[in-house]
C-alpha cells in the first residue's frame, strides 16, 4: 500500500513540472515584432529538433501550438508530440536546471500525446483510474528521438514519437 502514496506525489509532481512547462507552449514564434521570421515544425531556437524533422521526413502532430493533426499522424506513420520544459524554481546550478527542464519537457510530450489518443477515441467519459491505466498503455512504446536544451533561454525541447505500424505499432 506503499506504493500508492508515492505514486500520487510523483503524479502531482509531474502535473506540476508540465503546469510550468506549458507556459511556453503559448509562444509563437514569428508572432509579434514585425519580424519575418517563418514558423517551422519546431522553435528556431531549437535548430536540432528542425534538422532532425526534416532528416527522418515527419512533422509535429501532437501538442505544437495546441494543434492535433490526426491525418499526417496517419499518413506518416507515427504520431510526434512536441513538448517544451523550464527548470524548476529550487534548481541549484546549471546541471539541475537542464535535467528538470528535460523532465518537464518530456512530461509535457507525454501529455500531449495522451491528449493525441483521447482527442481521437472520444468514447464518452471515464473514470480517473480507467484513465490512468489506458494512459499506460498508450505511452508503451513511445520513445524520445530528439531533445534540445538552450542554457541561455532556460528552456528544454523534447520530441517523442509513437510508430504506429509494425510488430509493436500502434496499427496491425
Amino acid at each position: 500500500m506503499k506504493a500508492m502514496p508515492r505514486f500520487l506525489i510523483s503524479i502531482l509532481i509531474a502535473a506540476g513540472l508540465a503546469g510550468c512547462a506549458s507556459l511556453a507552449q503559448q509562444f509563437e514564434p514569428g508572432d509579434g515584432g514585425g519580424g519575418s521570421q517563418k514558423a517551422s515544425s519546431a522553435v528556431p531556437v531549437f535548430s536540432g529538433l528542425d534538422s532532425w524533422l526534416k532528416r527522418n521526413m515527419l512533422v509535429v502532430t501532437a501538442g505544437q501550438d495546441g494543434r492535433m493533426d490526426y491525418d499526417r499522424a496517419f499518413a506518416q506513420g507515427a504520431v510526434i508530440a512536441y513538448g517544451e520544459g523550464a527548470p524548476t524554481g529550487f534548481a541549484a546550478n546549471p546541471a539541475q536546471k537542464r535535467i528538470t527542464a528535460q523532465r518537464a519537457a518530456e512530461v509535457v510530450a507525454q501529455r500531449n500525446m495522451a491528449e493525441f489518443f483521447a482527442r481521437y477515441a472520444r468514447n464518452g467519459e471515464i473514470s480517473f483510474v480507467s484513465y490512468t491505466t489506458r494512459l499506460d498503455a498508450l505511452l508503451k512504446g513511445a520513445v524520445v528521438v530528439a531533445e534540445d536544451y538552450d542554457p541561455v533561454a532556460e528552456r528544454a525541447v523534447v520530441l517523442l514519437k509513437l510508430d504506429l505500424r509494425g510488430a509493436k505499432g500502434f496499427v496491425r
